[in-house]
């Protein structure tokens, strides 16, 4: 049986095992969440006897906690969990020669044989959008990219999760110095891994940039780069507000800054950098502040190159005081 539906009616002992609080049913846990440290805000009402636990800092089923708190792969978890509850379904770890594994290895192989932005029609595109300060080598360029039958030329990045697992291949397709004819398609997600990987995968984004005390965060690939050359701030790129949402910020980061699309008739992109601003602060980490920054129109692509105000709201992080 898969680990999932033989822990059902047992993680009262699961979580006994691994020094998490109690199911707690309708009631709120009166010590620290075991994911943020926020106090009093914590429950576990295992419903349907699956775990499952929320807090401020966001929701989840037993295994989404156990891999949140215990910094494992969701495989490790699986066989510790089946070794607890004696469960005998046997876990296959991704082979190597698996079709996800398969295609990290060609995705990750082809990245390496490919070129630097500099002095292709990649850096070309990215300059009409007034992008003159490039990465050296978080994105690539491919000089020949098919797809529908017809022959391309592509930006390639590569999103690796907290963990530095490759997650996604994301590419935009090119036509000379501009963005291929294709609508929405002429950017693809491709993702690298299994489902049930990708679905507990922490802090999907595109690494541009290295860590640095302050770290800024932004959706797509044209914005981070346009904030990195506005601020000088390493920004990375989450790729869309979902991942927005999700981002934690690593060690040794005082500052996150969280970069919003000003999405008129929807709000997305500010409801992500309030959701992902509110987790990072009640969140254990180094932070000490962070901004959210977003423009009165558009996205700061936008603002690079026609100019506009920008708004500002910085959130401190409440000091825990010393017993």
């Amino acid at each position: 049986m898969k680990t999932a539906e033989a822990a059902k009616g047992r993680w009262a002992e699961i979580f006994e095992y691994y020094g998490l609080p109690p199911i707690t049913g309708k009631n709120h846990f009166k010590g620290e969440c075991p994911v943020c440290g926020a106090r009093g805000k914590y429950r576990v009402d295992d419903r349907d006897g699956a775990g499952t636990w929320i807090c401020v800092c966001g929701s989840g089923d037993g295994m989404s906690l156990l891999v949140k708190t215990q910094g494992k792969s969701f495989s490790a978890i699986s066989t510790e969990v089946d070794q607890i509850i004696g469960n005998d379904y046997r876990h296959e770890k991704i082979p190597v020669n698996s079709s996800a594994a398969r295609l990290r290895q060609r995705t990750i192989s082809k990245f390496a044989k490919l070129v630097p932005l500099r002095g292709t029609t990649g850096a070309g595109y990215l300059q009409h959008r007034g992008i003159t300060k490039l990465p050296t080598d978080a994105i690539r360029f491919c000089d020949r990219q098919r797809h529908a039958g017809k022959v391309y030329q592509a930006l390639y990045a590569l999103a690796t999760d907290d963990k530095g697992e490759l997650c996604y291949l994301h590419r935009t397709l090119l036509e000379g110095e501009y963005k291929a004819p294709l609508g929405e398609s002429a950017k693809r997600q491709k993702s690298m891994q299994e489902e049930n990987y990708l679905e507990h995968a922490r802090s999907v984004a595109i690494r541009m940039f290295p860590v640095s005390s302050t770290l800024g965060i932004a959706e797509g690939i044209e914005t981070a780069l346009s904030c990195y050359q506005i601020y000088g701030v390493n920004t990375w790129a989450t790729m869309n507000s979902g991942f927005m949402k999700k981002f934690r910020v690593p060690a040794g980061v005082k500052h996150l800054v969280i970069f919003a699309d000003n999405d008129a008739h929807s709000a997305t992109g500010e409801a992500a950098a309030y959701e992902c601003a509110h987790a990072n602060l009640l969140a254990k980490n180094d932070l000490v502040k962070v901004s959210i920054r977003w423009c009165d129109n558009g996205d700061f692509n936008d603002l690079l190159m026609n100019g506009d105000l920008v708004r500002e709201r910085v959130y401190t992080k409440k000091q825990q005081v010393a017993a």
